[in-house]
């Protein structure tokens, strides 16, 4: 009697196949992009924003690519959650195509590009939380590319970035003062930006929770871990953004209102201000 050979477990069963990271399929898209968000930063600091100095400046070169990586990361969610719902809902685990691996990879080179960006210019606080970010992104748009499995929820997770676009306008419009000199427009922003919250984060992250917690068992324990487990993290650091929001905007009332949405700004603006006397006096 012939003895059988074992076959290997199927992918959402094994932990993620890390070779493919030396795959051509996979570090070429994934420079490809990283050269382009590069670029495109070279362009803004070039020709953008020249009337404004110091880390004002920087910031608004910065959340010109974060805008960037949101329209577009954000805009091809959103078109294939339209025209792909059934995969969305029904085929998280194992609907695959190569084309549609290029959206997290894309990611995956912006938050590279967005994390040296910050390491040249800001260490600080409010850096420590976006570092923890873009490293919890990237495992999880990684555990979703290397086994060819998952890629619809790395498309769920990228409904956020819906939100992304109106969050950046609205921090690029309080750095360089358009929300003073144009306040109806930024009204609007800060309602867009409160809807979109609401719909693209708490709702899409409700549900990918609850689509961790119905995988128990079926899956690979690390997959749940990042579904469950990144699902709640992400969860709650978007509660604290969502509160210092509707503090800053003035949503809770005086009382409340904290500016806790441009203190980043404001408090690594003087710090950086500071540094520069000092190096004069120095001189």
């Amino acid at each position: 009697m012939a003895s059988s050979i074992p076959s290997d477990p199927p992918p959402e069963l094994s932990l993620p196949p890390f070779s493919r990271l030396l795959h051509s399929d996979f570090y070429l898209p994934l420079l490809f992009y990283f050269a382009l968000f590069r670029l495109a930063a070279l362009f803004v600091q070039t020709f953008l924003w020249q009337g404004y100095q110091g880390f004002k400046q920087y910031r608004l070169h910065n959340l010109s690519i974060c805008l960037l990586h949101s329209c577009l990361s954000g805009g091809w969610a959103f078109s294939f959650f339209c025209t792909h719902t059934r995969v969305m809902f029904e085929e998280t685990i194992h609907w695959y195509e190569p084309w549609a691996a290029h959206l997290p990879i894309m990611s995956i080179a912006y938050f590279l590009n967005d994390s040296i960006d910050m390491a040249q210019h800001e260490i600080s606080r409010w850096t420590a939380e976006l570092f923890l970010h873009h490293a919890a992104s990237i495992i999880a748009f990684l555990f979703a590319v290397l086994p060819h499995k998952f890629v619809p929820y790395a498309y769920w997770a990228l409904l956020m970035e819906m939100n992304s676009i109106f969050l950046h306008i609205r921090s690029m419009m309080q750095i360089s003062g358009a929300s003073t000199s144009r306040p109806s427009l930024y009204s609007i922003v800060k309602i867009l930006n409160i809807g979109t919250f609401i719909i693209f984060r708490f709702a899409v992250q409700g549900w990918q929770i609850r689509w961790g917690y119905s995988t128990w068992g079926i899956i690979h324990s690390c997959y749940t871990c990042i579904a469950l487990g990144g699902g709640i993290m992400f969860l709650t650091i978007n509660s604290i953004l969502f509160y210092r929001i509707l503090s800053s905007d003035g949503f809770l009332g005086e009382k409340l209102a904290t500016n806790a949405g441009s203190a980043r700004d404001e408090q690594t603006f003087v710090k950086a201000i500071a540094t520069e006397e000092k190096k004069k006096k120095s001189n």
